[in-house]
């Protein structure tokens, strides 16, 4: 009897420290490129220069994409459908594109885990060069966002926008 109370009562602990942590969350990560903002531009602002950067588009050669509406204006959607759990499958919507700074969109995840996420890329002027800042903000539905706890979005995240965002460099420097 002792072993179902100690059970209940870590079960009441970990619903309580999950009602606690919240549900949203952010991440961000940025590069200096050695590049002006002309060179990086062409690399952010429509779905298939984007996705010669993409961390995720590698991860499968079998990837299924497609892209409808005029890609780089408001409103084109990036659809990708992929067996790689990794990768997965959703769609990505051109929400805003300001000139030479800034480009956002909704991204509906379907696989693995189904979620809602807004993104955005902007770049900057930063010394002789261009700052690029990749961020997503999301949310993580209760009680699940305990994971928030252990790094667990930010180790995956850090990985892949790192690796994405020195391809754009490696693009862009070129």
């Amino acid at each position: 009897m002792l072993v179902v109370y100690i059970l209940a009562a870590l079960i009441i602990l970990f619903l309580l420290v999950a009602a606690f942590v919240g549900t949203e969350w952010k991440f961000e990560k940025s590069i200096l490129i050695q590049a002006p903002l002309d060179k990086v531009w062409p690399h952010i602002n429509t779905f298939r220069a984007s996705n010669e950067w993409s961390p995720w588009i590698s991860l499968d050669p079998n990837i299924r994409q497609q892209i409808t509406g005029d890609d780089g204006s408001p409103g084109a959607t990036y659809s990708w459908e992929s067996d790689e759990k990794n990768v997965g499958a959703g769609s990505q919507t051109l929400r805003t594109i300001t000139d030479h700074s800034e480009v956002t969109s909704v991204i509906n995840f379907l696989r693995p885990i189904k979620g809602k996420a807004d993104g955005y890329i902007r770049i900057a002027p930063e010394g002789g060069g261009t700052r690029a800042e990749w961020g997503i903000c999301s949310a993580t539905p209760y009680p699940m966002n305990i994971i928030k706890l252990f790094g667990v979005i930010e180790k995956n995240l850090d990985r892949d926008f790192t690796k994405g965002l020195n391809k754009l460099k490696e693009l862009s420097e070129r």
